[in-house]
């Protein structure tokens, strides 16, 4: 069985999207905890486990989207000792780690407590840079998205996610291609679609990237088509793959 994941939110379409994909791709429910808006909290907390939920840290990764700093840096405390291995914090918008310095404390947090710690900005940016998020990234599929294809008759007749987005985008892409052109324009089409779902990244500007995370995103999606274009195969039997998920037409 996959590792299993808790989700810490406040709410909203992203955190959704993440615990729709990531409890399909485990092949186990992911368990969600709601936490109240950062607008509804006072600006510091004096006591942040007043608004941390029991019963927390049974699963083997927890993910945190877009929570109040002062109850992100207490959470690698709570989740100690309860079974948690990695804490992953991913940020699609600048505001989600408004407090300079903010991932570092956390990240010297998780440290203290024996826990591995991620703050992939696109979440689809995310590396496996560590045994436990690499198992991660492995077992769900998810990381910076890597995709195949298998072109016949010049156009693409079957996409493979490898590795994709957590909230199900690089999936949902992979399956829009099928069909397309499989020259330089399939690059451009990638990017489209990324925009008609669409991804949910922030067009505000990222201070640390110099640019938008969600420009961020789809440079991500536009590597993955054009790699994925570089080595494509021609369909010589059915097209079978032990890791990944395909869409074919």
């Amino acid at each position: 069985m996959s590792l299993s994941v808790e989700l810490f939110h406040t709410g909203g379409r992203y955190p959704q999207l993440l615990a729709e994909h990531l409890s399909q791709a485990g092949g186990q429910p992911v368990v969600e905890h709601l936490l109240p808006a950062v607008s509804k909290l006072p600006m510091m907390i004096d006591d942040p486990d007043e608004y941390l939920p029991a019963g927390i840290g049974g699963a083997d990764i927890a993910i945190a989207v877009h929570l109040h700093h002062d109850l992100l840096v207490e959470l690698p405390a709570a989740l100690h000792g309860k079974g948690a291995k990695a804490l992953l914090v991913p940020i699609e918008s600048p505001d989600w780690m408004i407090r300079p310095g903010l991932s570092t404390q956390v990240a010297r947090e998780c440290q203290r407590y024996g826990l591995e710690s991620a703050f992939p900005k696109p979440f689809c940016g995310l590396q496996p840079g560590t045994p436990v998020i690499a198992q991660f990234c492995d077992e769900y599929h998810v990381g910076r998205p890597e995709l195949s294809i298998e072109v016949a008759d010049g156009r693409v007749a079957r996409a493979t996610v490898v590795r994709g987005s957590p909230c199900g985008l690089t999936d949902w892409v992979a399956e829009r291609l099928v069909g397309a052109p499989a020259d330089d324009t399939l690059v451009a089409r990638a990017a489209e679609l990324l925009h008609l779902r669409p991804c949910l990244a922030t067009m505000i500007l990222d201070p640390q990237l110099g640019d938008t995370i969600m420009h961020e995103s789809i440079r991500l999606i536009e590597a993955a088509a054009r790699n994925a274009l570089s080595t494509a195969e021609q369909p010589s039997r059915p097209f079978s793959s032990p890791t990944g998920r395909g869409a074919e037409g």
